[in-house]
């Protein structure tokens, strides 16, 4: 069979195929940093601190089912206090993850420590606290998210004491 187009022209033409193949299937490589702060409103009362430890956070890529595109930060995180005076809130997270957009936030708390008149309680905490939130985090950019939450106050003061939170508001930068 006689081809009308030189053997270098069919194989630069092949190549070029499979770059533009490989580029428009290839999952995404640019990295991103998600930053995570937690703070809360309070007011004074006879509570002097509140720490709270987490076990993991969890990111939801948009676009994925939510039984899939879950993207799990591991890493130690800092018992934080809740009622500290800091004006900027404590950073929970600082990671590095995928570029992309997500639409979903979940924090899995661990065991939290109540101090009550300056002497220290053991209090369950909340199992996990979940946000609809939409975060981009572009290539070599920042992802800033805020969780705002309120605590019930009486459930600090109770016989079986927990740590019980609403989230009020949920913002990124």
């Amino acid at each position: 069979m006689n081809y009308p187009y030189a053997a270098w022209r069919r194989i630069l033409f092949v190549a070029v195929l499979v770059v533009i193949i490989v580029i428009a299937f290839a999952p995404a490589t640019t990295q991103g940093t998600i930053f995570l702060r937690f703070s809360s409103l309070s007011s004074s009362s006879a509570v002097n601190h509140i720490y709270v430890g987490f076990t993991q956070i969890a990111l939801h890529q948009a676009g994925f089912v939510n039984s899939t595109g879950w993207i799990i930060i591991s890493q130690s995180f800092p018992k934080i206090d809740l009622l500290s005076d800091q004006t900027i809130p404590p950073t929970v997270a600082s990671a590095p993850i995928h570029s992309g957009r997500y639409d979903e936030i979940r924090l899995t708390f661990s065991n939290c420590t109540v101090v009550i008149a300056g002497s220290p309680f053991p209090i369950s905490a909340p199992s996990m606290i979940s946000s609809n939130v939409t975060l981009p985090v572009p290539p070599s950019g920042i992802g800033d998210v805020l969780l705002v939450v309120a605590f019930d106050y009486s459930t600090l003061f109770s016989s079986t004491r927990s740590l019980s939170f609403v989230l009020i508001r949920t913002s990124t930068a």
